[in-house]
């Protein structure tokens, strides 16, 4: 947040550069500082709640929000992902970089070990959402590809933040129309009749 503040104080707030800018600014000098590390550590639920947290902080202070305003749509409009997602990502393209790495170096002598080795690191990163979507076999994998299997990630990611945002809204509807126990009860009679 430190770095953060310097920023603000020379322009990277809502008066000062435009927000596209200021968004830029954030993506390429804070994130990298938050993101240290991230591509060979495993999260667990807590930290990746304080990552998503400092960065909420972070655009709220580029946007002038408030600290409790969602930041799914300033994220959007920037075309930032969020913090777990670009864990995922970081996670992803380290694993992607170790196995095309040349054959004289260390880790490239050690991943066929630590692949399959369940107590490992390379292990557990390989057990990522984004990491399950590449090929069985990446050695036929190239640059291109991955950067395909990442898009079609985080345009799944959207979609299913689309669709989550569209069910909050159609329960507010229906808990003011019915009240919550009516309310369950239509939405369940309405699933069923949809055949979801």
């Amino acid at each position: 947040m430190f770095t953060m503040n310097v920023l603000s104080s020379i322009g990277v707030n809502p008066s000062g550069f435009s927000k596209l800018l200021c968004s830029r600014f954030y993506a390429q000098i804070v994130r990298p500082q938050m993101e240290y590390g991230i591509a060979i550590n495993c999260f667990n639920h807590t930290q990746l709640k304080s990552l998503e947290e400092a960065q909420d902080k972070c655009i709220c202070k580029i946007y002038g929000a408030s600290r409790k305003t969602s930041t799914k749509v300033m994220l959007h409009l920037a075309k930032l992902p969020t913090m777990r997602e670009r864990v995922a990502i970081l996670q992803a393209q380290f694993l992607f970089r170790s196995l095309s790495l040349p054959e004289d170096t260390l880790l490239y002598r050690l991943i066929p070990h630590i692949q399959y080795t369940r107590g490992h690191q390379w292990y557990k990163l390989s057990k990522t959402a984004l990491w399950k979507l590449m090929p069985p076999t990446i050695a036929d994998l190239d640059t291109r590809g991955f950067r395909a299997i990442k898009k079609k990630f985080l345009h799944s990611k959207l979609e299913k933040q689309i669709q989550d945002n569209n069910i909050a809204v159609i329960w507010r509807k229906i808990d003011k129309i019915h009240g919550m126990k009516d309310g369950l009860e239509w939405l369940l009679g309405h699933i069923k009749r949809l055949n979801i």
